[in-house]
């Protein structure tokens, strides 16, 4: 992954807040806590006829503009099948949360959301030791 593009752009944008991490990595797992959290409040607010469309919007929106961030992080010369694997698990959300916006329901993209919490909790566990 290309850590120091990752933490200019989340530093850079103000969607996340304020968050001064100490190194690249954090700045990930920062960026993918916040993909989580904007898919599952855009989950919570997926019914056409009782969810909020507001907050549906703003996080389909940011959940976007989150999934672009973290492909184009990654090195794909240097990450090798890793990096295509994880840029393949960011496009298939990508492609459902558009789907699911469409149809007013959640699909595949609760199984992404699934894959990519492991993802993170992975992550926080290796750059914790």
């Amino acid at each position: 992954m290309k850590f120091k593009e990752v933490a200019k752009a989340y530093k850079k944008t103000e969607m996340f807040g304020a968050v001064e991490a100490r190194d690249p990595e954090t700045v990930v797992i920062l960026v993918m806590e916040e993909l989580i959290k904007s898919v599952k409040s855009f989950h919570k607010n997926i019914s056409i006829k009782s969810g909020d469309v507001i907050n549906r919007s703003k996080n389909f929106s940011r959940s976007i503009s989150v999934i672009y961030m973290l492909q184009s992080s990654l090195d794909l010369d240097k990450g090798g099948q890793v990096a295509y694997d994880l840029f393949r698990l960011y496009e298939f959300l990508r492609l459902n949360l558009i789907k699911d916006l469409r149809n007013g329901t959640i699909n595949k993209s609760l199984t992404a959301l699934t894959s990519i919490i492991e993802i993170k909790n992975s992550w926080s566990k290796l750059t914790s030791n």
